[in-house]
C-alpha cells in the first residue's frame, strides 16, 4: 500500500464535482460520480491541458482542449485525439475523509 494524503471531505465533493490536487509533485482529479470517489492524473494524455477544466458527463471526463473522452474509473480513451489512459488512483473514504493513495 502506497502513501494516502487527504485531499478533501466528502461533503466538499457533491456528485458530480471535480476538484484538482498537487500530491507529491503530480496533479491529480478527484471525482465524485453518484457516492463514489476516483482519482486520475489532472493532466491530459494527449497535449498539455488541465481535465479539471472539462467536464464530467455520466462515467466520463472530456478534455477542455480536444476533446479526448476518459473513463473515469479506469482512465481508459474512449475518443482521440487522446492514445495512452489516464493514470489512475486509488481512492480512500474514511468517514468524511477523501484520500487518495499514490
Amino acid at each position: 500500500m502506497g502513501k494516502l494524503t487527504r485531499v478533501c471531505s466528502l461533503n466538499e465533493l457533491s456528485s458530480g464535482d471535480k476538484r484538482a490536487f498537487e500530491i507529491e509533485g503530480q496533479s491529480i482529479l478527484v471525482v465524485n460520480l453518484d457516492g463514489k470517489v476516483y482519482a486520475m492524473s489532472n493532466i491530459c494524455t494527449h497535449e498539455y491541458a488541465e481535465l479539471v477544466n472539462g467536464f464530467v458527463l455520466e462515467d466520463t471526463i472530456t478534455c477542455p482542449l480536444h476533446l479526448s473522452r476518459f473513463k473515469v474509473e479506469t482512465g481508459e480513451v474512449l475518443n482521440p485525439p487522446a492514445t495512452k489512459p489516464l493514470k489512475t488512483f486509488t481512492t480512500v473514504v474514511q468517514g468524511n475523509d477523501v484520500f487518495v493513495e499514490t
